[in-house]
Parts: structure tokens; C-alpha cells; sequence
């Protein structure tokens, strides 16, 4: 919708001074400490009991308590976690082998991904075809999914090669779930129902460069994404917030005001009266929680409704993610000092805070700045203890030493165990 020039200046303004107030981040002092439950496995992801709800007998009796990784061997293992305690089993994650020629992480900027649904939990997955070279011409969506105890069947999708990096919906009251996935050229985004390859469609969505920036809205056929929108009234072109439905087919632009915008989620968050609202990267060193609200002209809009500003000696913020735990929202993240997302070589931290203006909550979960490691990729489980955040902890490269991985580590989230 093209809004009038005065009501752009004013969200302008308005964006600006808001960015500058922000939330203030209240830094603890005190050593957390981090504890070792893993070996090598580069971004994994949970089954479903990591929301806190555990169903040993779902899954053919295989459990929710699950993860799943690729390896750098291009192996897709599936590995377990100990509900009551948190730690992986075995501690290498590597407990049953699904499939091989399976991309590893960095080779699309995603790994495989949970996708739930009446029909249990399926993975996604970006898989080489077989007997071709390995690269972004082979490269294809596949699925695996369990056919009995102990069972599984794992493979490419009809219709899905020269595709890559699929997400999948996670609802599990879903009779059927859909999922969304990048051509081999990242030029075009795609969604199609998980069983149906006619249904695919073409979504408009652009300039996605990575697997992980297209996040469904849980209990809704919508993706929220951030891409590029049309130049402001000075010429200047922001990347913003955007929702696509997947059932009407409508695109909204959620976002005009004049910062980069770096991904984001939507979900329900129980302090808004289970509103959807959702949040998003501004220009890298604040997150920004929006909510849909009625302004004085009596149009609702999606509008800022806390800044939450990053610690002055660790700026930078990324990978965040969000959950919900005793009726409050937490968001969990990543800290550095250096602007680049990827930065191998200098130390970063791991913090999480809470989104409510009026309860602000800004925590260091890791800040021994004895230890120098690069944390990232902040993965969140909820125990029988109470939630803990995992993420993946590497010794920072050199000029003379290159990166060097130091397993799975995790630590403790201080918010109790559940009522």
C-alpha cells in the first residue's frame, strides 16, 4: 500500500528515535557455567520434545526427544537426547545413519530440518543426486521419514531436483504439511503441499541467500521473510519484513521504516494475549519487537513496540530464536564485537532476553571471557529441568591456525524447572 509522504517521514523519524532508545541491556557479571554434550555435530536441530512436551510412544515409539545433523562426510544421522537430563546420546550424535550425499551446512547455508504433522516427525533435506558430482546442478529436496519401529525410508522428492534447502511447516495438528525450498541458482523460492509435487508455487520472494531466512508462522499457511522493497521516496532501498500467505497467495510488506532488517519469526506470544507478533535484526546491533496495532487514524499497523539494544562491548547480534516458556516470550542469540555475521576468528558470547517492554530481562548466558571460543547457532531444549540453550563452540582461527571445532555445548537458561 503506498502511504503519503508526511506519514513515511514520520515512521521515519519515528523508526530513527525509537533505534536510539531502545531497551537498555543490563549485563550480569557473574561466570555461567558451560557444560560439554556433544562431539562434532555442526548444526543440528531437535525433534519436537524440545518444547518441553515429551511422547516417548509417538513416532513408531522412537520418541520426540531427537536431533538430526549431516555430517562432514555427507552422512544425515539422527542421534538422541536424554529428556530428563538434556545430554545427547550417543555423544556424538551419530545413533542411527538415515542417508548419504546429504549436503553438509555451509554448503547452502542450512542442514536438514524437523517437519511435523499428524503423519509423525519427517525430515527435510538437501541431498546430491546419485552418480552426479556433488554441487548446486545435483543438488535436490529430499525426505526421510519413519515407515515402522526402527524403520525409515529417506530420498529425493519427486519433482526435486536442481532444488535445495527446504523448510518445513511444524504444526502437529496438520493433516497434511507443506514446505517451502530455493532453486539451485537462489534466485526463486518455492512452496508445495509434502504431498502433492503439482502443487508447487512460486512465491515472491527475492535475493534469499541462505537456507535459513524463510520461517513458517506457526499455526498458519504464512512464511515471514526479509527481502528487498521498493526504493523510499529518497531513492534509498531497505531490506524489510514481508508475509507471504501460501493459502490466498497475498504478500504483505510488514515493515517501512528506514533500517536493514536481517530475518525474523512470528509467533504467538502469551504476554500480548497470544497475539501474533514477530521481530527482526535492525541493522545488526538491536532486535525489534513489532506488533499489530491501531493507530490514531484508526489503521492498524505493524509497529515497534520495544528496541532491545546489544551490549556496547558486544554489538553485534545474530541467529536469533525464539520460545516460550511460563508464559513469557524469550529470544535466544548470539553476541560479537565483530559486524561480520560469520566471523571465525574472534570470540562471541551467547545471551537471551525477553520481549516485554515493561519487564525487561537482558541476560549473558555465557561471558567467561577466559575461555576464548566462537559460540553460534543457539539451539533451544526444554528438559524436565527447565529450558537449556546448545550451540556449536569452535577455537577461533589465526593467522597461523585455522578453526577448530570444539563440540556441542550448552548452559543453563536460570528459569527454573516447569510448574
Amino acid at each position: 500500500m503506498k502511504m503519503p509522504l508526511t506519514f513515511k517521514a514520520l515512521v521515519r523519524a519515528s523508526a530513527l528515535a525509537l533505534a536510539a532508545l531502545g531497551s537498555t541491556a543490563v549485563v550480569p557479571q557473574s561466570t555461567l557455567l558451560e557444560e560439554k554434550v556433544g562431539g562434532e555435530i555442526v548444526d543440528f536441530e531437535f525433534d519436537w520434545a524440545r518444547d518441553g512436551v515429551y511422547c516417548p510412544e509417538c513416532n513408531h515409539g522412537d520418541g520426540n526427544s531427537r536431533i538430526v545433523f549431516t555430517d562432514r562426510d555427507y552422512n544425515m544421522w539422527l542421534g538422541y537426547v536424554d529428556f530428563q537430563t538434556g545430554l545427547f546420546s550417543p555423544f556424538d550424535g551419530r545413533a542411527k545413519l538415515l542417508d548419504t550425499r546429504a549436503a553438509f551446512a555451509t554448503d547452502f547455508g542450512n542442514g536438514p530440518e524437523w517437519m511435523f504433522s499428524k503423519q509423525g516427525s519427517e525430515i527435510l533435506y538437501t541431498k546430491y543426486f546419485p552418480g552426479r558430482k556433488m554441487n548446486t546442478f545435483s543438488a535436490s529436496v529430499a525426505l526421510a521419514r519413519m515407515t515402522g519401529p526402527g524403520q525409515w525410508e529417506a530420498g529425493i522428492v519427486e519433482g526435486g531436483l536442481k532444488m535445495q534447502s527446504p523448510i518445513g511447516t511444524v504444526d502437529l495438528v496438520d493433516d497434511v504439511p507443506r514446505y517451502n525450498y530455493q532453486d539451485y541458482g537462489k534466485k526463486k523460492v518455492y512452496w508445495r503441499w509434502s504431498d502433492d509435487p503439482s502443487s508447487e508455487t512460486l512465491m515472491p520472494i527475492s535475493e534469499q541467500t541462505g537456507g535459513g531466512s524463510r520461517r513458517w508462522v506457526p499455526g498458519t499457511g504464512k512464511v515471514i521473510f526479509s527481502g528487498s522493497a521498493k526504493p523510499d521516496e529518497f531513492g534509498v532501498v531497505y531490506q524489510q519484513m514481508f508475509l507471504f500467505d501460501t493459502d490466498t497467495g497475498e504478500l504483505e510488506q510488514l515493515t517501512f521504516d528506514p533500517l536493514t532488517k536481517w530475518g525474523g519469526f512470528m509467533f504467538q506470544a502469551p504476554e500480548f494475549n497470544n497475539e501474533y507478533v514477530f521481530f527482526t535484526i535492525l541493522n545488526r546491533n538491536s532486535i525489534a519487537i513489532y506488533r499489530n496495532l491501531v493507530g490514531l487514524d484508526g489503521v492498524k499497523r505493524w509497529t515497534v513496540v520495544n528496541t532491545i539494544q546489544m551490549p556496547a562491548k558486544l554489538p553485534y547480534v545474530w541467529s536469533p530464536e525464539p520460545f516460550t516458556y511460563k508464559g513469557r516470550s524469550w529470544l535466544i542469540f548470539q553476541l560479537s564485537s565483530s559486524p561480520k555475521a560469520n566471523d571465525m576468528s574472534v570470540p562471541t558470547q551467547i545471551a537471551m532476553t525477553g520481549i516485554d517492554p515493561l519487564r525487561p530481562n537482558f541476560r549473558m548466558l555465557s561471558n567467561d571471557n577466559s575461555i576464548r571460543r566462537v559460540r553460534m547457532d543457539p539451539e533451544y531444549f526444554i528438559t524436565a529441568q527447565g529450558p537449556y540453550v546448545y550451540y556449536n563452540r569452535y577455537i577461533p582461527k589465526t593467522d597461523t591456525k585455522p578453526v577448530r571445532n570444539d563440540g556441542v555445548w550448552r548452559v543453563y537458561t536460570g528459569l527454573g524447572a516447569p510448574d
